[in-house]
């Protein structure tokens, strides 16, 4: 008995070298060209259901821009944001779409609970792009601290959205993952526009071209030791398109029973 504790304890130290990989799920880990190749292409929203999704999305970012004093006028271009309101920007964005795939996660548990039968894996998928979002929240999180009042705006946005989709699930799931392919093409375009900002001469944020990424960062999304804010800032843009696609298909081949064609870290 104490030799197979003391094995049991050796093993956990040699996994806490690596808190970051030790504790995450299986997710993408996407190559250079990979990172270069984004689509910024739109779902045409077909349905009622499409159509809610989509203008539910637009009100939504319409507000958020108000808030946030994001002007923006033509493609990629706009007045000048300092790295602070592009923090806050990209915290928000992230605080509000780590909730979908916990909550449709959830649900997904407890019909399985219910009716007694496996999940065909949606689980897993949902979860691990809830995990993946937060995960972005704590990589912004290492270079600017948000502040008070802002936590508070999250806080009531966050019980908000967890109500409205928690229970908008139950009754419509495939319009829920219909809004969130739409939420997550706004958040390609945001990182997107985001990345150019970072490339240009002169912009506030035109340092993280060079400045180094944080270990963690590196470890979780397998770059090189020297990258810099702008791979990381990449490697956000292509999860997110890699959520949109997959939400895009879970709302357009809905089935509660059909099996999930994403397997664990696809």
């Amino acid at each position: 008995m104490n030799r197979h504790l003391s094995k049991l304890l050796k093993k956990s130290f040699s996994l806490s070298t690596k808190p970051n990989q030790n504790y995450t799920m299986p997710h993408p880990i996407w190559n250079k060209p990979e990172l270069e190749k984004v689509s910024l292409e739109h779902k045409t929203a077909i349905t009622f259901g499409d159509h809610f999704a989509y203008y539910f999305i637009q009100s939504m970012r319409l507000g958020f821009d108000v808030m946030s004093g994001y002007k923006k006028t033509l493609p990629f271009q706009s007045e000048l944001v300092s790295e602070k309101k592009w923090i806050n920007r990209v915290l928000f964005l992230e605080t509000v779409a780590g909730v979908p795939g916990f909550v449709a996660g959830m649900h997904r548990h407890l019909r399985s609970l219910r009716g007694m039968k496996r999940d065909q894996g949606w689980i897993h998928t949902l979860l691990e792009e809830a995990e993946n979002e937060r995960i972005h929240l704590l990589t912004f999180l290492n270079i600017k601290k948000p502040s008070l009042i802002f936590r508070t705006g999250v806080v009531l946005a966050q019980a908000w959205y967890v109500a409205l989709f928690g229970v908008a699930y139950i009754f419509w799931p495939r319009v829920c993952h219909r809004i969130v392919g739409y939420l997550e093409e706004e958040a390609v375009k945001t990182y997107t526009h985001m990345i150019h900002e970072i490339e240009r001469e002169g912009s506030p944020i035109h340092s993280w071209t060079t400045r180094k990424a944080n270990q963690n960062s590196i470890e979780y999304w397998g770059l090189d030791e020297n990258a810099t804010l702008l791979d990381v800032v990449k490697a956000i843009r292509k999860d997110e398109e890699h959520h949109k696609d997959v939400n895009h298909y879970f709302a357009d081949d809905y089935t509660q029973s059909k099996p999930n064609p994403f397997p664990p870290g696809k």
